[in-house]
């Protein structure tokens, strides 16, 4: 699976490069834009790659390939002005007022109408339903097709992606202290396991800094570095906070609810 995916990118790849287009992958997993980071050195005399989920510290997002003629400061600016050239969208969920519906509800329904995952990506939750970042080839099969949710029956409306208003995910504030910052030590004191059991996970790959997977525990961290731990949720370390008396750091860190 590992070598289709490279093939597939560097397919992408080739034909933006000769082709003066912009090309792009499926959305990707962490793991997945983990494989496809190798490729970037290829064929970067004529194209650049960008990581792309519709807005900023999205984690599934696709390969952007966009040749280097195409000049702009901001990536997310240039496909707002330009949005024939994004390959993205938003597919707007309003939920009925009976049903309470959570992230597993409506993923569950997508999938349900026989999508891959990979045509979707991030899946953001409100109080009135859900926005749905997903490719505009299959955008208009899912307002089209999807009418319900868990219990509650949903209504679809697609929407560019600068119409995404980002709320604030929920997270609580949470101080301790550290030897180093050492990822493998870091990992340990944020997800309150033991040093051993967290130099098991970096060395399985399980550990993400800043979207990219990390197989070093000896990884130097710093402030504001975002650390997610598969299948057990995400942390940021937000600030250090100097040396306690017994000569470790004092840091604090945002743990996602």
């Amino acid at each position: 699976e590992k070598d289709i995916l490279i093939s597939r990118t560097l397919d992408k790849k080739r034909q933006s490069a000769d082709n003066s287009m912009i090309t792009y992958t499926n959305f990707l997993s962490l793991d997945e834009i983990s494989v496809v980071k190798t490729t970037d050195r290829e064929y970067n005399e004529f194209t650049d790659a960008y990581y792309y989920g519709g807005y900023d510290d999205s984690e599934r997002q696709i390969a952007l390939f966009i040749p280097k003629f195409f000049e702009f400061d901001d990536l997310n600016a240039f496909l707002s002005d330009n949005e024939d050239d994004n390959p993205l969208c938003i597919v707007r969920l309003k939920k009925d007022k009976f049903t309470s519906l959570s992230h597993r509800d409506y993923l569950g329904a997508i999938m349900g109408l026989g999508l891959k995952r990979e045509m979707i990506g991030d899946i953001k939750v409100s109080d009135d339903g859900a926005d749905v970042f997903a490719l505009k080839s299959s955008a208009e099969y899912i307002c089209e097709n999807l009418k319900k949710s868990g219990r509650g029956s949903v209504v679809g409306e697609i929407l560019p992606v600068s119409s995404f208003n980002c709320a604030e995910d929920k997270y609580e504030t949470v101080f301790t202290t550290v030897s180093s910052l050492r990822l493998d030590g870091v990992v340990a004191a944020f997800f309150n396991i033991s040093r051993s059991t967290a130099a098991e996970a970096v060395s399985k790959g399980l550990i993400y800094v800043n979207s990219s997977q990390c197989l070093k525990g000896d990884f130097a961290l710093k402030e504001g570095d975002k650390i997610v731990f598969r299948g057990k949720g995400k942390t940021v370390l937000s600030e250090i906070k100097g040396t306690s008396k017994k000569g470790k750091l004092k840091i604090e860190y945002k743990r996602y609810i």
